[in-house]
């Protein structure tokens, strides 16, 4: 008989923390599919012009409406990237640059009927890449 005695219980908790964990991850994706969903649809309906904030064209006022679709744009890039990369990583595997440059062009499209929004939301995109390449683990 041994002296030690075995804890099943132990190996079992485990399991479920493990389980738990991952259906956290899983939900963690949908949310956030679902939250770069609706700012895609925003976005396009800022972007193409359906919905205006500001109908009076003084410079103030066209720079804060600027500013939103910019912002609502890579709010978009941003929860569309985190839901497709933690996928990927729930897989076992990585983001690829294929599928990166797809959300990118993706995130672009949405702004070509404004030349500022374009160019403001290219330097955003720009700047949130170059952090993720820079906080990625190697």
């Amino acid at each position: 008989m041994s002296k030690i005695p075995k804890h099943p219980e132990k190996k079992t908790k485990l399991k479920e923390k493990y389980r738990s964990d991952e259906n956290f991850a899983y939900k963690s994706v949908i949310i956030s599919f679902i939250l770069g969903c609706i700012f895609f649809i925003v976005s396009l309906l800022f972007n193409i012009e359906i919905i205006t904030i500001f109908m009076n064209r003084e410079i103030l006022w066209t720079f804060i409406d600027i500013v939103i679709k910019v912002i609502v744009v890579l709010l978009f890039f941003l929860f569309i990237i985190t839901s497709f990369a933690n996928y990927k990583e729930l897989i076992g595997k990585r983001l690829n640059w294929k599928e990166l440059l797809l959300i990118i062009l993706l995130s672009i499209g949405q702004t070509i009927l404004n030349s500022l929004v374009f160019v403001f939301t290219l330097f955003g995109l720009v700047i949130i890449l170059i952090y993720i390449f820079l906080i990625q683990e190697f």
